[in-house]
């Protein structure tokens, strides 16, 4: 049975964090799009002699149908927006191009004026790189680093204390408890981002939150189909609606966007690159000869590659940052 008051607590925690991530969703650019009468007529007729091959109706062949006949069949409204296919991506094009915008998303398109025989007008949406104010970054990632090493020495206190209790009664210890090194830097990296995104507060805008969030659900509705569970007895098991699900996900997502967009600023800022020469030496490693001439030829491996090392690099400056 359901503890009332836990489910409360819980419901205001989650309302709390979630009002905290709505202020840190920032808002998309917002380009208006105008497609002239011109263009709109030639995307009409256009799109109206192709959907009417697949029609037919008495006294007419299919393909045969008069264009008048075929308009009213077919209804305005979906011809406009079959033909907003047709013009749109070259129109979008050239916005982007003349507004010297670099969107890191798909685009989204909210119609405000689409009336045949006139110019077509369109809201588009995307979403660019935020603005990092990293002013002060440095002392902020030192305080962290010191309390990641007071976390640190708590927990091999209480390790120890464990060891002794456990000696004490004569039970076995187990070493797999023990904090590796990897685990200990780990542990100082994200205490350090952690502060970093509570100091530089960076706005990441709402489609980036969006497709990343949207990535993530079918993530994770691909590792339920290989193990055979349906989405909805996974939601059940959990206790948490689709929505509270897409919730927490978005959380996440925004922590990894923000953490992402703070490195590459500070990458940036420091003069911290990686270039093909480390990557080469990278894929030079690689023991399987077959593998290693794949890597070489795939440019997606080659990125992901630069990312990995760019990020391991930051993560060495800021363990070192005095």
């Amino acid at each position: 049975m359901t503890d009332t008051k836990t489910t409360t607590n819980t419901k205001k925690t989650a309302a709390k964090a979630e009002k905290t991530e709505k202020a840190l969703i920032g808002k998309n650019t917002v380009l208006t799009l105008t497609i002239d009468k011109k263009t709109a007529a030639a995307a009409y007729k256009k799109t109206v002699a192709k959907l009417s091959k697949d029609l037919k109706t008495s006294g007419f062949r299919k393909g045969k149908v008069p264009v008048d006949v075929a308009e009213k069949m077919l209804g305005e409204d979906r011809i406009i927006q079959e033909a907003l296919e047709v013009c749109v991506p070259d129109a979008y094009k050239a916005l982007i191009e003349k507004e010297g915008k670099q969107p890191l998303t798909y685009p989204e398109f909210n119609p405000i004026s689409l009336k045949k025989g006139e110019d077509w007008t369109l809201e588009v949406h995307i979403a660019e790189k935020p603005v990092i104010n990293l002013k002060g970054y440095k002392a902020v990632a030192k305080k962290a680093l010191k309390t990641a090493e007071t976390e640190l020495k708590q927990q091999a206190k209480d390790l120890e204390k464990h060891v002794k209790e456990a000696k004490a009664k004569k039970e076995k210890h187990d070493h797999a408890h023990e904090i590796t090194d990897q685990q200990k830097r780990e542990h100082r990296l994200q205490v350090i981002y952690k502060e970093l995104i509570d100091h530089i507060k960076p706005e990441i805008p709402e489609l980036l939150v969006k497709e990343e969030t949207r990535y993530d659900l079918e993530n994770v509705a691909q590792r339920l189909k290989q193990m055979n569970i349906e989405f909805a007895d996974f939601l059940k098991h959990r206790n948490m609606t689709f929505e509270q699900l897409s919730t927490e996900l978005a959380a996440g997502a925004l922590g990894r966007l923000q953490a992402t967009f703070i490195i590459s600023a500070i990458a940036e800022a420091e003069k911290i690159t990686v270039g093909q020469a480390d990557v080469d030496e990278v894929i030079g490693r690689t023991a399987d000869k077959k593998l290693q001439e794949q890597q070489k030829s795939d440019p997606r491996y080659q990125s992901m590659l630069i990312e990995t090392l760019l990020r391991q690099r930051v993560a060495d400056y800021l363990l070192s940052v005095k």
